[in-house]
């Protein structure tokens, strides 16, 4: 899986932490103001973010993105939790339940026990008492097999959703094998504007994406080969940006609007 870009890096940051400000992303992804500030910036002007009181959020268009090409959300099995675990954890559960913890655990009053071994020495131990402490016992005991109940069937649940989720990783696994000869083919020319590739590839356009085939500049659709290599060139000197082919000039100019890349000294052009 490819390296995540920055914007992507802060999108699924602000997925997280929804109003987050400038400087808690700085802080929290280990970058400059200056250069949070600047995605930040980007980010806003693409439509993926807007400002939320002295912070950001995601706009429907950033949720999506994040979504579609962030780090999706852990299943049971992704998390490393195995049905053994799951299993043990609520055993314990029901375990614990069977247990008096200090908290439900009543002390009686010393002076009233003895009274009560008093009473039964002079055998005037009141009967009532004890059926009394038999019927608290039962009802205990009733609440805890009803508690037992209720862990059983949740156990049985989790293992029926365990199953259900093993399948459908194994169909998907499955499933992107056989696609992977299907979805070979990229995009028709090195650079195109975004319209005409989804218009030429149709839903083939967001796999590539997805997998890393193509970078989206601005505007742009690049076939990611061909951006690597051009990304090389950087730090590029302002005099030789005049010698790149006119492809190369249109990726430039698209990666300056979208805050890829700024002017240094007004010497050369640098990455953000």
């Amino acid at each position: 899986m490819t390296k995540k870009t920055l914007m992507l890096r802060i999108l699924e940051f602000l997925r997280e932490y929804s109003g987050a400000t400038i400087k808690d992303i700085s802080s929290s992804l280990g970058i400059s103001m200056s250069l949070a500030r600047t995605v930040i910036y980007r980010l806003r002007n693409n439509g993926y973010i807007e400002k939320a009181g002295k912070g950001y959020i995601l706009t429907e268009k950033g949720e999506w993105f994040v979504n579609k090409f962030g780090e999706p959300r852990k299943t049971i099995e992704e998390s490393g939790t195995g049905e053994k675990e799951i299993v043990q954890t609520v055993k314990d559960t029901a375990q614990s339940l069977t247990r008096p913890s200090e908290q439900t655990m009543v002390k009686a009053p010393s002076k009233p026990v003895e009274k009560i071994m008093e009473q039964e020495k002079r055998g005037k131990a009141s009967k009532n008492v004890s059926e009394e402490l038999v019927r608290t016992i039962e009802q205990k005991i009733a609440e805890i097999e009803k508690e037992i109940k209720t862990l059983e069937n949740t156990i049985a649940k989790l293992k029926e959703e365990l199953e259900k989720t093993k399948e459908e990783l194994r169909k998907a696994k499955l499933h992107g094998k056989r696609g992977i000869k299907k979805e070979e083919k990229g995009l028709p020319k090195p650079i195109m504007p975004i319209n005409e590739a989804m218009s030429i590839l149709g839903s083939l356009f967001n796999t590539l994406v997805y997998q890393g085939k193509i970078e989206v500049v601005g505007k742009l659709a690049v076939d990611k080969e061909y951006y690597d290599e051009f990304i090389k060139k950087f730090p590029l000197p302002v005099r030789d940006a005049e010698k790149l082919s006119p492809m190369e000039k249109t990726l430039l100019e698209e990666m300056k609007r979208d805050a890829r890349v700024i002017l240094y000294a007004g010497k050369e052009y640098r990455l953000v």
